[in-house]
């Protein structure tokens, strides 16, 4: 597992939401007009982060 910055997210990563959960699959990255990217998972679900944030992928 490896940190990265949210908008350096892409398709097909597997995101660690939460350190006792599986990995969400990355289906779609979008800036948002605040700077931040929204991240839509394969799941349906969506989270929006700051540019910045760092989360965990499994590589």
């Amino acid at each position: 597992m490896i940190t990265v910055t949210a908008d350096s997210l892409m398709r097909n990563d597997r995101v660690v939401v939460n350190s006792d959960e599986l990995a969400y699959l990355v289906d779609k990255v979008m800036d948002t007009p605040d700077g931040g990217v929204r991240v839509t998972y394969s799941s349906g679900d969506t989270v929006e982060y700051a540019a910045g944030d760092e989360v965990a992928i499994i590589d």
